[in-house]
């Protein structure tokens, strides 16, 4: 994935968490305008921040694999969770 598409995901996911963090806020609770807009913001974000969290995951897997095919011991195992993740990603 390009670097300037990775770190837009990077943001949206920064901002869903700042998002979550606001919507337990009780000043932001009292008021429903804003309420109301942040958790539009948070359902819109939600399912964009899940995908980049497991792609990111998938991602670390590969690299464990790939970095276990380099040990005789390991190989037949980092083969097997290779196939996992590229099957995943």
């Amino acid at each position: 994935m390009k670097p300037s598409i990775v770190a837009k995901l990077e943001a949206l996911q920064e901002r869903h968490e700042e998002v979550q963090a606001l919507l337990g806020d009780a000043g932001v609770i009292a008021e429903q305008d804003r309420f109301r807009a942040l958790s539009r913001e948070y359902a819109q974000l939600t399912d964009v921040s899940r995908c980049f969290l497991e792609w990111r995951q998938v991602q670390e897997d590969l690299e464990t694999a790939e970095m276990m095919l380099d040990d005789p011991e390991m190989r037949e195992m980092a083969q097997e969770e290779l196939k996992q993740a590229r099957a995943t990603s």
